[in-house]
């Protein structure tokens, strides 16, 4: 790796040499989290990303969130078994392994704030111009906040299931992010669907409560059913979409990897949060949590 150098314009300094110097080329930022642990979130991510590798994308996934089950364990266990065919060509989302203190990440390429940030690189080199999207497997603090890097993604992802709890606790999630950085946009990925008809009443009241007692928005970002294919994928240590292609959820990620591309992300969610706020003088107690009952 070269010697740091600084660049001019930012003041930050990039661990690349300067004929290295990442390509002027924004990535897409989504910061991916839970109301609850058990929601699937990790496995969200990880199927996500490599679902949009197969569709040609570039992809990073940080991984916030350290363990057996992690989405840098799960990614890396696929990529030394062989068990994902677009090894063979060279195409594997990349992880970069991070605290949720890392502060900054410059998405006009891959780039970190100082190279010592890369000793978690679980594996691959960081291309010069950086991916596409970048995936990060957010870790919330004590507050509900989002960490310093995850809070630079202009979209902000919440998983849950349909269980009263669950979907209780993704109201809560919301309700702290709302509060602590003024995050007022949202999108949802309902997991482990048994039955889509009744997503979109759930998320209905939700998007009400959120509406009315947060000043905030949720969009329906797709639905994921409760698939054996999943679970059983894991056990052969192979990637799902490559061990049962025709299975319903590896068709619900591919339709949601497709869609994520054709959407224009969110954009000023601080600056518009911060107008809503001024609107509503009324709204300092930001309202109630929901019934736990669906």
């Amino acid at each position: 790796m070269g010697k740091s150098v600084k660049n001019s314009v930012s003041g930050q300094v990039f661990p690349f040499g300067p004929r290295q110097m990442p390509a002027r080329r924004a990535a897409r930022m989504i910061a991916v989290t839970g109301g609850s642990i058990g929601v699937g979130r990790t496995a969200v991510v990880v199927n996500l990303a490599i679902a949009l590798t197969r569709q040609g994308i570039d992809v990073l996934v940080v991984d916030e969130c350290p363990g057996d089950q992690s989405a840098g364990n799960m990614l890396g266990a696929l990529r030394d078994g062989g068990a994902f065919a677009h090894v063979k060509r060279g195409k594997f989302p990349r992880v970069l392994a991070s605290d949720r203190d890392l502060p900054e990440f410059i998405t006009m390429g891959a780039c970190v704030s100082t190279a010592d940030d890369f000793d978690g690189l679980a594996f691959d080199s960081l291309a010069v111009n950086g991916p596409d999207v970048v995936l990060i497997d957010a870790a919330l603090d004590g507050s509900g906040s989002l960490s310093p890097l995850a809070s630079q993604a202009k979209e902000v992802v919440i998983v849950m299931q349909l269980s009263s709890d669950a979907v209780a606790d993704a109201y809560i999630c919301m309700k702290r992010l709302r509060v602590a950085q003024d995050i007022v946009d949202f999108r949802v990925i309902v997991n482990r669907v048994a039955d889509e008809a009744g997503v979109d009443p759930v998320l209905d009241s939700l998007r009400d409560l959120a509406r009315d007692y947060l000043a905030a928005s949720v969009v329906k970002a797709g639905c994921i059913a409760a698939d054996p294919c999943i679970t059983r994928a894991v056990e052969l240590s192979h990637c799902l979409a490559d061990a049962f292609p025709a299975s319903p959820a590896a068709g619900e990620f591919a339709r949601l990897a497709a869609e994520m591309q054709s959407r224009r992300p969110l954009t000023s969610w601080r600056r518009a949060a911060k107008l809503r706020i001024d609107s509503r003088p009324s709204m300092r107690a930001l309202g109630p949590a929901p019934i736990r009952s669906v």
